[in-house]
């Protein structure tokens, strides 16, 4: 059973070692370091007012991956979406639950009116997103040369999840 939860200090920390071990997928090339995800913890998670909200997905007691929304606009409904899926429990259904939850919460509680994404078509999760896209009737783009990654520029999948 998955759940979203509070994200602790502790959780920012175990999900720091999974995004070092895939740079490729993320807007941030380089590693992260604890003081540098702690921080982040800090300034983001913890402020209130922030423009971001962060969860830990839940999977019975064992973190199993963190999901947010990011550069949230209040005014127009709208938020970025962001989900780190331990890289030993993938393929295993918690991403697809992981993302429903956090639609209906962003849907349902929030007020937001679009949720939106952009994957890289050099990350491993690329198919995940172009299954979820499908099954979501999302609105999606091809976005060239999007990513520096391994020597050349990557295009990316751009996605948009609608409030039915």
């Amino acid at each position: 059973m998955i759940a979203l939860r509070a994200l602790s200090l502790e959780d920012a920390l175990q999900v720091v070692a999974w995004r070092n071990r895939h740079p490729e997928a993320l807007r941030t090339p380089f590693p992260l370091t604890a003081e540098m995800q702690a921080a982040w913890y800090r300034e983001v998670v913890c402020d209130r007012s922030a423009r971001a909200r962060f969860w830990a997905v839940d999977g019975g007691g064992t973190l199993v991956g963190m999901i947010g929304l990011v550069d949230i606009q209040w005014e127009n409904g709208l938020a970025e979406i962001s989900l780190m899926i331990d890289p030993a429990l993938r393929r295993r259904g918690h991403g697809k639950a992981a993302l429903d939850l956090v639609l209906e919460e962003a849907f349902d509680r929030m007020g937001l009116l679009t949720v939106w994404g952009e994957c890289y078509e050099c990350n491993p999760a690329i198919a995940f997103w172009q299954r979820e896209c499908a099954r979501r009737g999302a609105i999606i783009a091809r976005l060239p040369r999007r990513k520096r990654w391994a020597g050349r520029l990557w295009d990316a999948l751009h996605f948009s999840f609608a409030r039915g």
